[in-house]
């Protein structure tokens, strides 16, 4: 089993209790994100790309309690940027599990060696440690040569200390599932309590744009990787979502299942989507139109997504929702090989392009070249295609914005300009009507029922505040700020990678944005 009895009783006693009072929306597990800034860099994560003044913002410890709280969920997930680096998370951590809350505090590692003594192991604590595979595999990942050494060091050691500890990996187009595989034999071996496996989701801020899974190849790779499965292997997730990634269950999305909170405040709809911010959790379950989102509503952002944050607790509701689901659920727990001959012949069939590195990280001209006579798959469709037929997801192609100055001369222009200000991760600079300005970072924008009910929320730089900005007092915008969203493209990394290897050079990584203004 891949978590304690105590934490099962506990999940299974709070959704039984919601059954029980009707309740068809509730939360799960809460997100917790105390801060945006990050000591990586990742290929793949589109959470810390923001101005200076946003990474140096974090949560008080009485603003987490405030949010839990509201919440009442059993379980609470604090992911980031990267927890260790808030230097109150002890505190954090300390009050949450004082509270009975399952805690689990995601980290790359980097820093858990040496803050290990800062906590106390408890069975209400787990550090979820993120390792995207093999050495190779996680160090071209997370944008940093030796990244896997120390994370696998901290994991040792919190082992070693009596702490729980789980992993968390992220996979991309052209992961190799053999890999894959070796990579949960190593994880078992280094004594960690389960693992939790979820396809990478399409953040349109992330540095990679060409490497995203469509739902038919994440449905493949995953029938490869969990087929056939070793007794040792334990996983840290529900057995239904487990067989909706092998393609075996349909489940449709729970956006509020795993409602996540920040310094901008509650996030609308989901932890991947940034659609506005709420002040309350109760705002947030009541003014967000959740037929909108999800695969289903023919939301393109939800389009190729299957990652536990949408879907874990679809599966929890599907085991609790009938007998059939609940039947259904212990059956895939007494019987989860999954013996899968063609299963079998796929992993042994699985085409590679590099020896060193995994196929993601592999310069495009070569990938084509390795890539000859494949079905065309990975070419955009001429028409549109159905998700769970989509072997690719495609990226996102940005528009340049940094120092631009739209001319607001109509409401549909100011409406169109606040919108791409949303979007932008850089400050921008909004003259009021009176001739008053105010520099700093457009978080959220909300819309009324006329023109005159809309506003927009700005922290302005060098500031803890929030100021609200109704779009009829906005005279002009200029986007001032460096878009700390461009330019970091991964095609780029890996050239420079090259060039920095072919030099002798060691510890490559691309580093985090610089905090120093």
């Amino acid at each position: 089993m891949g978590v304690p009895i105590s934490q099962a009783w506990t999940v299974a006693t709070y959704v039984l209790k919601q059954k029980l009072m009707r309740r068809s929306r509730y939360p799960l597990v809460l997100m917790l994100e105390p801060l945006m800034r990050c000591n990586l860099a990742c290929a793949g994560c589109g959470k810390i790309q923001y101005p200076a003044h946003v990474l140096k913002s974090q949560l008080t410890p009485e603003q987490c309690f405030q949010a839990v709280e509201e919440c009442g969920t059993p379980m609470v997930a604090i992911p980031g940027g990267e927890p260790l680096l808030h230097p109150q998370m002890p505190e954090i951590v300390a009050g949450l599990v004082a509270r009975k809350k399952y805690v689990y505090m995601c980290t790359n590692a980097l820093l858990l060696a040496k803050n290990l003594h800062l906590f106390k192991p408890s069975k209400y604590l787990s550090f979820s440690v993120h390792v995207d595979g093999q050495r190779e595999h996680h160090d071209f990942a997370v944008c940093r040569e030796g990244g896997y050494d120390i994370a696998m060091e901290g994991v040792r050691a919190a082992v070693a200390a009596g702490f729980r500890v789980t992993t968390n990996t992220t996979l991309f187009d052209g992961a190799d599932p053999n890999s894959v595989r070796l990579h949960f034999d190593e994880m078992m071996e280094a004594g960690v309590e389960s693992m939790m496996v979820s396809p990478g989701y399409t953040y349109d801020k992330a540095p990679d744009q060409k490497h995203f899974l469509g739902r038919a190849r994440s449905k493949k790779l995953f029938r490869s990787i969990l087929s056939n499965r070793k007794k040792s292997w334990r996983f840290n997730a529900s057995p239904i979502f487990m067989e909706f990634l092998m393609g075996k269950k349909d489940l449709t999305c729970t956006p509020w299942g795993m409602p996540t909170y920040s310094i901008f405040g509650w996030q609308k709809p989901c932890y991947l989507l940034q659609d506005g911010y709420a002040d309350s959790f109760d705002e947030l379950m009541e003014s967000v139109k959740w037929s909108e989102y999800g695969t289903e509503s023919g939301n393109p952002k939800c389009a190729n997504c299957m990652v536990h944050s949408g879907y874990e607790a679809s599966g929890v509701n599907y085991t609790f929702g009938s007998f059939k689901g609940l039947f259904q659920t212990v059956k895939a727990m007494l019987f989860d090989r999954y013996e899968d001959r063609e299963a079998t012949e796929m992993l042994a069939g699985w085409k590679k392009t590099s020896n060193e590195v995994p196929m993601v990280f592999v310069p495009l001209a070569q990938r084509a070249e390795a890539t000859k006579g494949e079905a065309a798959h990975a070419a955009a469709p001429a028409a549109a295609v159905a998700p769970d037929q989509m072997e690719t997801a495609a990226g996102t192609v940005h528009e340049h914005l940094e120092g631009w100055t739209p001319e607001l001369t109509t409401e549909a222009a100011v409406r169109e300009a606040m919108e791409k200000a949303f979007d932008y991760r850089g400050d921008v600079t909004i003259t009021r009507k009176d001739g008053s300005t105010v520099a700093g970072y457009l978080y959220d924008r909300q819309y009324g029922a006329a023109f005159k009910d809309c506003f927009v929320r700005i922290i302005p730089t060098g500031k803890q505040t929030k100021d609200v900005i109704p779009y009829a007092e906005i005279g002009a915008i200029a986007f001032t700020g460096k878009d700390t969203a461009a330019g970091k493209t991964f095609e780029n990394w890996v050239k420079r990678y090259w060039e920095k290897k072919a030099a002798g050079e060691k510890n490559i990584q691309i580093e985090p944005e610089c905090l120093d203004e």
